[in-house]
């Protein structure tokens, strides 16, 4: 039987430690460690209600990679999933949210730890794809919690927008919803600053 490898909540906290120690080190030694500007450009008018910038921008990133796009599917740019999944994190707060956060920070430097020179947000699509692939079949299985969570989410909140229900053969609810303003739906987001 295989042993997998675990990691505490300390020693994740000591890893993203030593991983942020060391993009400093490749950042003052010049190394090809650019800049955030391109979180704007990847967050486009979304604007997050609690998750930062760069971390809204990993989490569009992930969900694009994830869903992928499919025949008259509409984009995940279109059901606004991120948003979604920000809205949610903002209604239920806590351990949930500091978790996201952890994960897509994780997510966004982890190609660093694998001697890369580029974070996720600056991989092309078939390489973040791999990435997350690579995390799905990792030994460790903080990086397979990783992978799972966002991942359910990603897939939770694409599939509840109602232009996707046909492509899963599901037809809709039976009764009429009702708008509910607490709510996650993307009635509930308001239009993009």
């Amino acid at each position: 039987m295989q042993r997998h490898r675990s990691l505490s909540r300390r020693g994740f906290l000591k890893a993203g430690g030593a991983t942020a120690a060391g993009v400093a080190v490749l950042g003052l030694a010049g190394v090809a460690v650019p800049g955030g500007e391109h979180y704007g450009e990847i967050v486009g008018d979304e604007r997050p209600g609690v998750l930062t910038e760069k971390e809204f921008a990993v989490l569009i990133l992930a969900v694009d990679s994830l869903i992928g796009q499919a025949g008259d599917l509409p984009s995940t740019r279109e059901t606004r999933t991120a948003a979604r999944i920000d809205r949610e994190l903002s209604l239920v707060g806590g351990q949930l949210l500091e978790d996201m956060k952890a994960s897509l920070l994780y997510l966004e430097y982890r190609p660093l730890l694998g001697g890369g020179l580029t974070r996720f947000t600056k991989m092309a699509p078939g390489e973040r794809l791999g990435l997350l692939t690579e995390l799905q079949h990792s030994g460790d299985v903080l990086e397979r919690s990783i992978y799972a969570g966002i991942r359910f989410m990603a897939v939770f909140f694409f599939y509840t927008d109602p232009r996707a229900w046909a492509h899963m053969g599901y037809g809709g609810p039976l009764v009429s919803p009702k708008f509910f303003p607490g709510g996650n739906r993307i009635e509930n987001l308001g239009a993009p600053a």
